[in-house]
């Protein structure tokens, strides 16, 4: 067995003092609750993120390469942990937009958990300068990345996933804030993705209009669809108004429509990762792996909620439970014989130890993925509460204990690509281990009965309608706080919802 594929378990060790060694654990009462998922984002997650060499030159400007203690990186000097990943090292020149939006997202997170007001000024500067600086004035949509101070690609070349995610902060900062430039914003993408990348031809959005080096115009990528709905568009779509809610509710719609006709293998319950070439449809390419399939079926779950179709909420549902039954497996306490000390064996309290990994036959994982998977199945403990399968209450307490415990970098705080390790880079940014504190958050207030607090940045005198982020809730409180946010016209708004 693979040796990356047993290190989640080490921090296993440290659960003896949460829960006592006995022959049928009452996982049920063993998950982490509300307070544990704050402190896990407070503490465990933001001190990375806060970090004065986070917040970029000016403020806003995100840089894209950090180093595990937070440092920016050097390219005279690279830290070990990113120049050892040669498709890392080879993008070190280039600063992306995609990334500064992710940022944006993570600070709004931690805004919405904990009411830090200078989080939501950090999201504020971040979108401020997206908006100022790395819109394409020209041709619309925003540039991929610049190099050397310069726009990279031609417009074309730009791929339409890095359009979505360029947008995925701004998405966010509208779902706290209702701000009408970033509405404005998010409504002159949409249009211009679904006017420029959609193809009568094949039916779905185009990877790039373009050729260049790296993505060819041939290329039909599942990401190209999906990414447009966790991007921006389940989020955003209900709060729009009108005819513009119509609009992306329609687009919504008609993508996930497309997305189950063309990438959806019915015969072995998986999502390719593209499908033009029977090469990339094949288990083991890239992108044919749990992590995009569960996030497939989860956004068509969340969709099918908000657009009211059953039919597509019963065919995740199996999806999901068929995608997380490949996805879990166990380890004997005994195969960490030889791997750790004797008193750290001995302190382990389960004989099993549960865990995720990212394909049948690849037991190393990143944590975006063991995010994903964890968020389908707080979503399933949502659904089922009670009645959820005690193997997969077992198997959350395992799964979010050791994210808590193992991912996260309790030094300089974040989580990687790795466990504690390589934080910051092309790809690896706050947005997913973020999103799997909120989610995690959500969900163990309702596990536990208990209402969710979370925090917005309204106008005065508004009464928009409020949602606890992709879920169904009914408000049972919204108080205007005394806690000054220094952003002209907000004020902050707790409103505490009963999960649904």
């Amino acid at each position: 067995m693979h040796f990356k594929s047993l290190l989640p378990i080490l921090a296993i060790s440290t659960f003896s003092c949460q829960a006592i060694a006995q022959s049928q654990p009452n996982y049920h009462t063993m998950l982490p609750n509300g307070d544990a998922w704050i402190t896990h984002a407070d503490k465990g997650l933001s001190p990375y993120w806060m970090a004065s060499t986070a917040q970029g030159s000016p403020i806003g400007n995100f840089p894209t390469f950090r180093c595990d203690n937070g440092d920016v990186l050097n390219i005279d000097a690279p830290c070990a942990e990113l120049v050892n990943h040669s498709w890392i090292k080879a993008e070190f020149g280039r600063d992306y937009t995609r990334m500064k939006s992710r940022q944006i997202y993570a600070y709004g997170v931690r805004y919405h958990l904990t009411g830090d007001p200078e989080a939501l000024a950090l999201a504020k500067a971040g979108v401020d300068y997206l908006l100022q600086e790395l819109r394409d004035e020209k041709n619309d949509g925003y540039i991929t990345y610049r190099e050397q101070g310069n726009p990279g690609l031609k417009w074309q070349q730009r791929t339409s996933q890095d359009q979505a995610y360029a947008i995925v902060g701004l998405a966010f900062y509208y779902y706290l804030t209702r701000d009408p430039a970033v509405e404005q914003a998010l409504i002159d993408q949409q249009a211009f993705i679904f006017d420029k990348y959609r193809t009568q031809a094949n039916d779905q959005l185009l990877w790039v209009l373009e050729d260049s080096d790296v993505d060819k115009k041939v290329q039909l990528e599942l990401v190209a669809q999906l990414d447009q709905i966790n991007g921006y568009l389940l989020l955003v779509m209900p709060l729009l108004p009108e005819p513009h809610q119509a609009k992306w509710r329609e687009d919504l719609e008609w993508l996930t429509k497309q997305m189950l006709a063309l990438y959806h293998d019915d015969d072995e319950w998986r999502f390719y990762g593209a499908i033009h070439h029977p090469a990339v449809m094949k288990e083991g390419a890239k992108h044919n792996d749990f992590g995009h399939t569960i996030k497939a079926y989860w956004m068509t779950y969340l969709t099918g909620q908000a657009l009211g179709n059953q039919e597509w909420q019963s065919f995740a549902e199996k999806g999901i439970q068929k995608t997380l039954e490949r996805a879990a497996f166990s380890y004997p306490k005994t195969n960490l014989k030889t791997v750790m000390s004797e008193e750290e064996y001995n302190a382990i309290p389960f004989e099993e130890i549960y865990s995720w990994k990212s394909e049948t036959y690849n037991y190393g994982i990143s944590a975006w993925q063991w995010a994903e998977l964890d968020q389908a199945l707080m979503t399933l403990a949502i659904k089922e509460g009670n009645k959820l399968d005690k193997s997969w209450t077992r198997q959350l307490f395992f799964t979010t204990t050791t994210f808590h415990q193992y991912w996260v970098d309790h030094h300089y705080g974040g989580v990687g690509m790795m466990p504690k390790s390589v934080k910051q880079f092309q790809w690896g940014n706050g947005y997913h281990q973020f999103e799997h504190a909120l989610v995690g958050y959500i969900s163990a207030q309702f596990w536990y009965d208990e209402s969710a607090t979370l925090y917005y940045a309204l106008p005065k005198d508004s009464q928009f309608a409020l949602q606890p982020y992709y879920f169904t809730g009914k408000e049972i409180s919204r108080k205007i706080t005394e806690q000054d946010l220094n952003l002209d016209k907000l004020q902050q708004v707790a409103v505490a919802f009963e999960v649904e």
